[in-house]
């Protein structure tokens, strides 16, 4: 594996040389979950009780997965999740990041817990933006990025809102690493969405949705765009999978606002499930930390280029000509 160039790697032969290659603490916190991590492994096996309908009567050769989403032309549904904990894998990490995206053309969901300023992010990359603020962090300050956000052209804002209470890892809550100050929750509140739909004319997205009441709630708010998220696992222990909670959310939801998904994503094929089950697009997390571990700008887009070329496979061998055509009529649950 060392020494085979990294566009004839697969996602696995990526994750093990990130490993090898990441320092140890950057990769127990990548790889971290709360507590007994029973969110984090039903995040897989939820995913993994998916099957696929295999079609192989048909014409299609060359399925279309672009899709438009706020405004911007994208060429896959596969997103960069808002990790705020890349600059642990190195100095370099985010910009890295940010390189690699603009090399796929994906889509970059941005922490407002990274190092990297709103303006840096601009600065680094041409991908489609969107930042996405801690009210944790304070209302003014929030309101600040967001504003430069706007100003630089970010495709949208949002609030990242199921950090009611910090994120853990195993037992213990972890320093912030954007400042190495302690975590801390912050209330999610109905009010902080409308408070910041009236202060930006950016479309405004809500993260860490996980059931159709708190759905109907963020919209009613004002949300343009929701995503179902458990945070990776690192919020509540013996939380359902967020691939559970999505149909039910969309069902609330989902002929108002786009509805997106994180956590748990590991391939192209589990992309494609999401997106037969209602979802406009999905964020990928861990996977893109493995890119930059193993080899920098270089891995992040080969990550995306494997889960591209994923998605293409499964629309082949399920009849689908496009996302748009994709239904739950192509899923199957196994037992």
């Amino acid at each position: 594996m060392e020494g085979k160039p990294i566009g004839q790697l697969g996602l696995r032969e990526i994750r093990e040389l990130a490993r090898l290659r990441m320092p140890r603490e950057a990769w127990e916190h990548f790889m971290g979950a709360a507590e007994s991590r029973a969110t984090f492994r039903r995040n897989q096996r939820a995913l993994g009780r998916i099957l696929f309908r295999q079609r192989i009567f048909h014409d299609i050769t060359n399925p279309d997965i672009s899709l438009k989403l706020f405004g911007r032309q994208l060429p896959a549904p596969a997103f960069v999740a808002p990790v705020g904990s890349f600059s642990l894998i190195g100095e370099r990490a985010e910009r890295e990041v940010a390189n690699g995206a603009s090399r796929a053309g994906a889509m970059m969901f941005v922490s407002h817990a990274a190092k990297s300023t709103v303006r840096e992010w601009a600065d680094g990359t041409s991908a489609p933006l969107v930042f996405m603020g801690y009210l944790s962090r304070g209302r003014e300050d929030v309101l600040k990025c967001a504003r430069l956000a706007e100003d630089l052209g970010y495709a949208a804002v949002g609030l990242t809102m199921d950090v009611v209470q910090p994120v853990k890892i195993g037992d213990q809550v972890p320093l912030s690493t954007k400042d190495g100050k302690p975590r801390r929750g912050q209330p999610a509140s109905p009010k902080d969405i409308e408070w910041l739909k009236r202060e930006i004319s950016l479309p405004v997205v809500v993260k860490g949705i996980m059931g159709a009441e708190d759905g109907r709630i963020a919209v009613d708010a004002g949300a343009d765009a929701l995503i179902v998220s458990n945070h990776g696992g690192r919020i509540l222990d013996f939380n359902r999978a967020a691939i559970e909670a999505l149909p039910e959310v969309v069902q609330a939801v989902g002929d108002k606002v786009p509805v997106l998904l994180d956590s748990g994503i590991r391939s192209g094929g589990d992309i494609v499930k999401a997106l037969a089950l209602g979802a406009k697009a999905v964020l990928v997390g861990r996977p893109v930390g493995w890119g930059v571990g193993a080899a920098g700008a270089h891995g992040v887009a080969r990550v995306f280029e494997i889960l591209a070329e994923e998605i293409r496979r499964v629309l082949m061998m399920t009849g689908a000509s496009a996302l748009s055509a994709l239904t739950e009529s192509i899923l199957i649950r196994a037992d």
